[in-house]
């Protein structure tokens, strides 16, 4: 996956892909508003920069929902990922209510492929939900992920209610 993300923030034809890249890859370019959805729920990213940002499809792209995958891999629905001077990635979910499941699938998508975003200067989780955000920071999936985060990948988690919209100038806050 490495050299898919060199490839493409360079704009060059994407020759390490192992799924076709037309499964993973939704966005490569500097538009200003990329933005990923379903059911209702809407993450979108601002990039002020103009850099160059990278949008892929992790459960069922990256991460195929076939055979090949043991049943019970928990992976988030997207990836961000932002050229520039600094690289940066964004893992987002869009849940239905499930907000405890969702932590899971971060976590899980980190840990399949924590050598890739130890690589990365900062890696934020935004989880988008379809109701009501529950009281969750209590708990020890919520706790243990944002030490994660902000100790191993110099991020940060945001969860929302129905869509988020952020610039990429305002992740860190």
């Amino acid at each position: 996956m490495e050299k898919c993300i060199e490839e493409q923030l360079v704009n060059q034809k994407t020759t390490a892909c192992v799924n076709k890249n037309i499964e993973c890859i939704e966005v490569s370019d500097n538009r200003s508003r990329i933005k990923c959805e379903e059911r209702k729920k809407k993450y979108i990213l601002e990039n002020t920069r103009k850099d160059h940002v990278i949008l892929y499809k992790m459960d069922g792209g990256i991460i195929p929902q076939d055979k090949s995958v043991p049943p019970g891999i928990c992976k988030c629905d997207y990836l961000f990922v932002l050229g520039g001077q600094e690289c940066e990635a964004i893992l987002t979910e869009l849940k239905g209510v499930d907000v405890a499941h969702s932590l899971k699938q971060i976590d899980g998508t980190l840990s399949q492929f924590k050598a890739l975003f130890s690589a990365f200067n900062h890696v934020y989780a935004r989880i988008i939900v379809a109701s009501s955000t529950p009281n969750i920071k209590a708990s020890p999936n919520y706790v243990n992920l944002v030490k994660k985060l902000r100790n191993n990948y110099r991020g940060n988690l945001k969860i929302a209610e129905k869509q988020l919209v952020e610039k990429d100038v305002d992740l860190l806050k």
